[in-house]
């Protein structure tokens, strides 16, 4: 009877260490782990239409269907999947509503104010045939990053948990540390593996080691930003975050982001690199990293 209590408690002990990294908050741990599995399928699609050499030759249509496809297996499997203690109240204040909320309020707000940065500074240019543009940024793509951002989002949140568990009695300083450096690492990760040499005909970046360090430090803030109002979105069990403070906690975040884009551009950028102001990175194949098109 004492052995088997002691193996129970070994047992417990093991699985409460593993839970470490996961939400206590069952509608938010399913989220997550729907959408880590999810990047499976969304990141085996683009990287299919990417380097197939599809995307060469698909315009707007194709494009957005795609996109909307991908989009919608991102929000609504969640929402199908959320527990049983969920079903009971309306969609809207399910966890899995609220954080696809967040991202899809941060994919469209983020295309809108970083992609002038992203030509001006970091000589980003875009090959697709796409004539569907907010602000010379396809529209597919403002679709598209909605799955992204909620593979980012699990990520960020799943890193943040490990490091807070892995560093609880490291010093504080130390802590702090390894928390902020958590979404600079997300952003390194996306700007290393989508920016690559199978790709120039359809999305390339003038100086790579450029975006490779000053890139990610400009988009990490984003992610920076973005964390804390994933987060405050049902973090605990009983926890139930109104969707409209989320949506308020987003445009507060992208308001300081947009500030600190500004600094970034006009007193830290003209110190590393040539600020090209109003370029447009869409099919600009002069003198660009874009590989043109084949006849």
């Amino acid at each position: 009877m004492t052995v088997h209590a002691v193996d129970h408690g070994a047992v417990n002990s093991e699985s409460r260490g593993l839970d470490r990294w996961r939400s206590s908050h069952p509608g938010k741990r399913v989220t997550e782990r729907y959408w880590l599995f999810y990047t499976l399928v969304w990141g085996a699609v683009v990287a299919v239409v990417m380097l197939s050499g599809a995307g060469d030759h698909w315009g707007d249509l194709e494009l957005i269907t795609m996109a909307v496809v991908l989009a919608a297996g991102a929000l609504v499997g969640p929402i199908v999947l959320r527990p049983a203690s969920e079903r009971r109240a309306p969609i809207y204040r399910s966890a899995a509503f609220k954080l696809g909320a967040s991202v899809t309020g941060f994919a469209f707000l983020l295309n809108y104010s970083q992609t002038p940065f992203f030509y001006d500074v970091l000589h980003m240019h875009y090959g697709f045939r796409t004539y569907v543009t907010i602000r010379n940024n396809p529209v597919a793509l403002y679709i598209l990053t909605i799955p992204y951002f909620a593979t980012y989002c699990a990520l960020c949140l799943l890193a943040y948990r490990w490091v807070k568990s892995t560093l609880r009695a490291a010093p504080l300083f130390v802590r702090y540390a390894g928390v902020a450096l958590t979404p600079f690492g997300v952003a390194f990760l996306e700007t290393a593996l989508n920016a690559n040499p199978f790709t120039r005909r359809l999305f390339c970046y003038d100086d790579m080691r450029l975006v490779l360090w000053f890139g990610t430090f400009a988009y990490g803030t984003a992610f920076c930003l973005a964390l804390p109002v994933w987060l405050y979105v049902d973090e605990r069990p009983h926890v139930d975050v109104h969707w409209f403070s989320v949506l308020v906690a987003v445009a507060a975040a992208m308001y300081v982001d947009s500030i600190l884009l500004d600094l970034y551009r006009y007193h830290l950028a003209p110190h590393v690199t040539t600020v090209m102001e109003g370029a447009v990175g869409l099919r600009d194949y002069g003198g660009s990293c874009l590989v043109p098109p084949a006849p």
